[in-house]
C-alpha cells in the first residue's frame, strides 16, 4: 500500500536563492521503494514526488512489462 507524507521542512541555501517563502518535503513510499519531492507549497512538492514516483519505476517491473506484452511483427 502505497503512502503519502507531507511536512515542513527548512529551507535550503538554493530554496532562498529561488524566493521559497517556505519548503515543503513530500515523502511517497510503500515497501519496495520511496521518493521524496520538495516545492515552495505543499501542492507542489506532492507533484513533485509524484512526477518522480511514476518516472522512477524499478527496472523489474519495466522488463516485466516488456516480457508479457505481446510483441508485433514489423
Amino acid at each position: 500500500m502505497r503512502q503519502i507524507k507531507t511536512c515542513r521542512v527548512r529551507r535550503t541555501w538554493l530554496d532562498k536563492l529561488l524566493f521559497w517563502q517556505r519548503a515543503y518535503e513530500t515523502r511517497i513510499f510503500d515497501q519496495h521503494r520511496k521518493v521524496i519531492g520538495r516545492g515552495p507549497t505543499p501542492e507542489a512538492s506532492e507533484e513533485a514526488a509524484e512526477r518522480r514516483w511514476v518516472t522512477e519505476l524499478p527496472s523489474e517491473q519495466i522488463e516485466s512489462d516488456a516480457l508479457t506484452s505481446p510483441s508485433t511483427p514489423p
